[in-house]
């Protein structure tokens, strides 16, 4: 072997060297090769949290990866290449979530706020109480105050044996048709039975709003008997139809997921936001004083 051509040899691996060297180093980084466009392209990923561990996450129907956590319940997918992905999510006995997302060129999407809803979920009986016209009831930590907008009259009972406490006239209210979120960045209102959005500051996060965008959520044609946020500002909820619906704000990829619960129940209701619990009322008839009650039930949505 001549010294020419070992001299050679050595070049060879030099070059082989350094250029798998600056291929490992661009990997690291996150650059990949797009077969589709056939350049070097920097990797994204998608940051997902959902309201629950254990869900099972599949990226173009291919699974990826499951949430965890004792709290963060989240999981970071990461080597993705720049375009839409069609992001499933899926833990057994809860509806599943579904949206197409867009990965740019070395950006993180964030999926914060997805909350996954049980299929079944429980009723439960609160207490019974006399039967009486209720306008409208509210609950305060123990108590339950009933109002009779006919007689201006609040009886307030005892939320554990439905013991009454008192009872008192009133001076009615006007009803509110806007209510403010938590985040105070929107207005959630109704106009003509329909559901908007209006957004009162601008919001950075994907999706995108300015301050003054109005959007339409819902329309019916029968009038919407109760809407509320949910128990935060990007998820709403309301009655209407004798339909229980609770929906995202996020509409990116042209949907808004929204889980429609069939329940057979008419106003007034109640939306305990901090415990998530949807209160309303059922006549009975109890076997035992054969007299007709208003009984209370609750169904919580924490998941």
């Amino acid at each position: 072997m001549t010294r020419r051509f070992r001299r050679f040899i050595f070049l060879i691996f030099t070059i082989f060297f350094v250029i798998s060297s600056i291929i490992v180093i661009l990997f690291a980084q996150g650059y990949r090769f797009d077969f589709n466009s056939l350049k070097i392209v920097k990797t994204g990923g998608i940051f997902i949290k959902t309201s629950t561990d254990g869900a099972k996450i599949y990226i173009n129907d291919k699974y990826a990866e499951s949430t965890g956590g004792i709290l963060s319940h989240s999981v970071l997918i990461s080597g993705l290449t720049p375009k839409n992905y069609n992001v499933f999510i899926y833990k057994e006995n809860y509806y599943p979530w579904n949206k197409t997302v867009e990965i740019k060129n070395g950006i993180v999407t964030e999926l914060n706020n997805i909350i996954l809803f049980p299929l079944e979920p429980k009723k439960n009986k609160v207490v019974e109480l006399p039967s009486q016209l209720i306008s409208e009831f509210a609950i305060n930590n123990s108590t339950i105050e009933i109002k009779n907008n006919k007689t201006k009259i609040v009886n307030v009972y005892n939320l554990n044996d439905g013991k009454l406490l008192s009872s008192e006239k009133f001076k009615k209210a006007t009803s509110s048709e806007e209510i403010i979120s938590p985040d105070e960045n929107k207005k959630l209102y109704i106009f003509n039975n329909q559901l908007w959005i209006y957004y009162l500051n601008s919001t950075k996060k994907e999706p995108v709003k300015n301050t003054g965008d109005k959007e339409l959520i819902a329309a019916y044609e029968s009038p919407i008997n109760f809407f509320d946020w949910f128990n935060d500002s990007e998820h709403l909820i309301w009655l209407a139809n004798s339909e229980l619906t609770v929906a995202e704000l996020d509409n990116r990829g042209g949907k808004r997921n929204s889980i429609k619960f069939y329940l057979n129940v008419s106003p007034p209701v109640f939306w305990d936001r901090d415990n998530s619990d949807f209160y309303f009322f059922e006549k009975t008839l109890p076997a035992q004083t054969g007299a007709e009650k208003n009984t209370l039930y609750k169904i919580n949505f924490k998941t």
